[in-house]
């Protein structure tokens, strides 16, 4: 996704960014763009994101898939000319929902209300809190498509800014690029006895992965701000920190880390403009 932004940079004629700047999954794209396109980027802002996804947040996006692939109108993919999967849309996003808020921030909101407290209960959205999930799902649906969340899913947990990923990825582009071919699209889940055989990968040390993070940012030597959310659950504030102090371990002498305590989860961004936007106004304007 970089490699394409820069390519569009290119046709457009812009040779050098100000800054790039991303929250989660733009947060993850900044900190690549900084440290593949070092010359061309000269600030960076990394936002609630992570230097590689961890196993929490590849768990979460898995079970999204999982229910939205489960809808007998997903079709494989193939449902464009037919009725979409509107359920398991509607599913899949009910989850990452849970995960973009915090437990605190719906105490506040919603407590333990219900929609009609002198009705008996009923499956359907009864509490207050369930009826915002259900409309926020609803909503969703009729504004995005299912395969460009599978695939934009998938690009999260294959996320890892090492340096050992980046040159496997660069040695698979080449090879592509020779043979001519192009690459293979993400395969539907397949049935157990229809998957290739093969090993899975070897487990690495705390000190393996920490050394291989290292190299991969060693080019981003641009003044850097990371910030993070204490309440934020999908992107916990320790792996803000993995970036702040990969980014100094790899030399860069203008790291700031900021920790927000705001109670909205991953979605801070979003909603606390004012402390957020403070914070990235100040980077951006730092000379």
């Amino acid at each position: 996704m970089v490699r394409a932004q820069f390519r569009l940079l290119d046709a457009l004629g812009i040779e050098r960014l100000h800054a790039s700047v991303g929250a989660s999954m733009g947060g993850m794209q900044s900190l690549c763009a900084a440290a593949l396109h070092p010359t061309r980027v000269g600030r960076v802002v990394s936002i609630s994101a992570c230097a590689r996804s961890h196993p929490y947040s590849i768990a979460l996006r898995f079970a999204q898939r999982q229910a939205l692939m489960a809808d007998p109108n997903f079709n494989r993919g193939f449902y464009y000319e037919h009725t979409p999967p509107h359920v398991g849309m509607k599913l899949a996003r009910a989850v990452a929902t849970v995960t973009y808020r915090s437990g605190p921030e719906w105490e506040q909101r919603f407590g333990r209300r219900r929609r009609l407290p002198e009705q008996p209960p009923a499956l359907c959205p009864d509490f207050l809190v369930e009826t915002y999930v259900d409309h926020a799902s609803e909503r969703f649906c009729l504004q995005y498509d299912a395969n460009s969340l599978l695939y934009v899913s998938k690009a999260m947990d294959m996320f890892d800014v090492s340096r050992s990923v980046s040159d496997r990825l660069q040695r698979s582009r080449e090879a592509s690029a020779g043979s001519g071919a192009a690459s293979a699209p993400a395969a539907v889940c397949m049935h157990e006895s229809e998957q290739p055989a093969g090993e899975a990968s070897r487990a690495e040390s705390a000190a393996e992965i920490r050394a291989d993070l290292v190299a991969g940012v060693r080019g981003a030597q641009q003044p850097a701000l990371v910030l993070g959310v204490q309440s934020d659950i999908l992107f916990p504030v320790a792996q803000q920190r993995e970036i702040a102090e990969i980014l100094r371990e790899a030399g860069n002498p203008h790291v700031t880390y900021y920790e927000l305590d705001a109670m909205y989860g991953h979605d801070t961004f979003l909603i606390d403009v004012v402390n957020v936007g403070a914070a990235i106004k100040g980077h951006l304007e730092n000379v």
